[in-house]
């Protein structure tokens, strides 16, 4: 555990003053992630809202309120997973990830993947689906399906946001939450799914620079 935790706290160091695509010229925090450094789940969203842009910290809005219940509805809290996203500063005006923009942010995800090495990685939407499962294929064909990568499962859902717009997802939600505790309870040995062909139907000062690391650091 320490071992991975020192080794995030060096790739956080190394990353956090990136400037390898035109997003960290309107971004306020490099949202690098936080939870458990060994966690078996890992979820992985798009990219980060004003809130995480304004705390450095991700799915601390709203959609964050709706992840954390949906946690705790399987006996689960944000100190025993990891959360990060494909993306690490905000897009403008949040609007969706450019292919340019992921391929330049994709390798630190990567990194954080194989340095936490989760059982389960628990996609949310879809720009991370497709990245971690190497698709274009829509997050509708392929929400709930079970898929299995590099000797982990992948679950992709529905990302937290959608319930903001359609509170009627919640239970969508609340079942794909039930098949990932069922997932870590059978240890990781569910059946994978082909990958579906459908189309998606949707389509400041030193000091406070130390003490923003501070607050990520020790999340993980």
């Amino acid at each position: 555990m320490e071992d991975k935790r020192e080794k995030l706290k060096s790739f956080f160091y190394k990353i956090k003053e990136c400037q390898e695509c035109e997003l960290h010229e309107g971004r306020t925090r490099f949202v690098f992630g936080s939870g458990n450094a060994a966690a078996e789940l890992m979820f992985v969203g798009e990219a980060p809202g004003k809130n995480e842009d304004l705390q450095g910290l991700p799915f601390v809005g709203r959609a964050g309120k709706i992840l954390d219940d949906l946690l705790g509805s399987i006996g689960m809290n944000r100190k025993e997973v990891f959360i990060a996203n494909v993306l690490k500063c905000r897009p403008p005006d949040n609007r969706d990830p450019k292919i340019d923009e992921i391929n330049t942010c994709k390798e630190y995800l990567f990194e954080q993947i194989n340095t936490i090495d989760p059982l389960v990685i628990c996609t949310l939407g879809k720009y991370s689906t497709q990245l971690i499962l190497d698709t274009s294929h829509g997050i509708t064909g392929l929400r709930g399906k079970v898929f299995h990568r590099d000797g982990r499962t992948i679950l992709p859902i529905n990302h937290p946001a959608a319930v903001l717009y359609n509170p009627s997802r919640i239970e969508i939600l609340q079942k794909d939450f039930l098949r990932i505790k069922d997932i870590l309870g059978s240890g990781n040995k569910a059946e994978p799914a082909p990958v579906e062909t459908h189309e998606d139907e949707e389509n400041d000062s030193e000091k406070d620079n130390k003490d923003d690391d501070s607050r990520q650091l020790g999340l993980f």
